[in-house]
C-alpha cells in the first residue's frame, strides 16, 4: 500500500482551496539548516501548518535524507530528537542522549496517534514508517 502525498496539488487552488504554508512563505533553506537554532525555528513554524501530518507522512514514506518535514527533524531518513552539534561529544553526553531518546519515544508515540487518528493511516503502516527512528549516534571515540 503506497501513501504518496502530492503536496504541490494539495497546496494549489483547486476547488477554492488555498493553503499558505510556512515552507512557501519563508526561506526554504531554513528547513535544511545546519544550526540547531535555525532547525528549532523551522520546527516551530511547522507547528500550525494545515498540511503538517501529510507532510510528515510523506517524508516518512520517502525516507527523506535530511531536513525538517512536518515539524520533525530527519537525518539519514529517520526522525531524530535533536540536531547534533559539530565536534566531539562531551563526556556527560550519555545523560543527554538518554533524555533525548526518552523524549523522542514520547514524541513518536504522539505523532503515531496523530497520524492514525487525524491522518487516517493504518497503525501497522505508521509503525513500519517509524522503524529505525532514533537519536543520532555519536561519531568518534567518545563512549556513550
Amino acid at each position: 500500500m503506497s501513501m504518496t502525498f502530492d503536496l504541490t496539488t494539495a497546496l494549489g487552488t483547486a476547488d477554492g482551496f488555498d493553503v499558505s504554508t510556512p515552507c512557501r512563505s519563508y526561506d526554504p533553506d531554513l528547513w535544511f539548516a545546519e544550526r540547531p537554532d535555525d532547525v528549532a525555528l523551522a520546527q516551530e513554524l511547522c507547528g500550525d501548518c494545515a498540511l503538517r501530518a501529510a507532510c510528515l507522512a510523506g517524508a516518512l514514506e520517502r525516507r527523506e535524507p535530511w531536513g525538517v518535514w512536518g515539524g520533525e527533524l530527519f537525518e539519514r531518513g529517520r526522525v531524530v530528537a535533536r540536531k547534533r552539534r559539530p565536534g566531539r561529544p562531551r563526556k556527560d553526553d550519555a545523560l543527554r542522549r538518554r533524555a533525548a531518546e526518552d523524549a523522542l519515544a514520547a514524541r513518536l508515540a504522539e505523532i503515531s496517534t496523530e497520524l492514525t487518528t487525524d491522518g487516517g493511516l493504518d497503525a501497522d503502516l505508521v509503525d513500519e514508517l517509524f522503524e529505525g527512528c532514533a537519536v543520532p549516534a555519536q561519531r568518534g571515540g567518545a563512549a556513550a
